[in-house]
């Protein structure tokens, strides 16, 4: 796998355990925690599934949402091919991988904006006099 293959892979790890997190866990989730939980189970775990649940237990998720379960598992898959030249590359780039996570974080939400916009501007019907 290429670096930008697992880094890929992990910013899909990141949205999975994020999408499963109520909106109270969410406030400290950028904030370090998912730095953190990654970094941990990667370093702790001899395979994806579970590294998975180690990120999952240290963020308090006792069940993945049903979106973020398939998610997992594909990621999981990806991360199985190369287990520890994914732990090492973690290890190396957590804060890196985490910043390209928040950028597309920002980029969802600019998009998101973007379409709910555009679909209220096509909801607006003018009316000839």
């Amino acid at each position: 796998m290429t670096e930008k293959e697992w880094d890929r892979t992990t910013v899909d790890l990141i949205f999975a355990l994020r999408s499963s997190l109520t909106e109270v866990s969410l406030l400290d989730f950028w904030g370090g925690r998912v730095t953190t939980a990654i970094s941990t189970a990667a370093a702790g775990s001899e395979n994806a599934g579970q590294a998975i649940t180690t990120a999952c237990r240290k963020l308090q998720i006792e069940t993945p949402s049903p979106r973020a379960a398939a998610d997992m598992r594909r990621v999981a898959g990806t991360i199985d091919t190369d287990y520890q030249g994914w732990a090492s590359h973690v290890a190396r780039n957590i804060v890196y991988i985490v910043a390209l996570a928040m950028c597309e974080r920002e980029n969802r939400k600019a998009t998101k904006k973007t379409a709910k916009a555009s679909k209220a501007a096509d909801n607006t019907e003018e009316i000839p006099f």
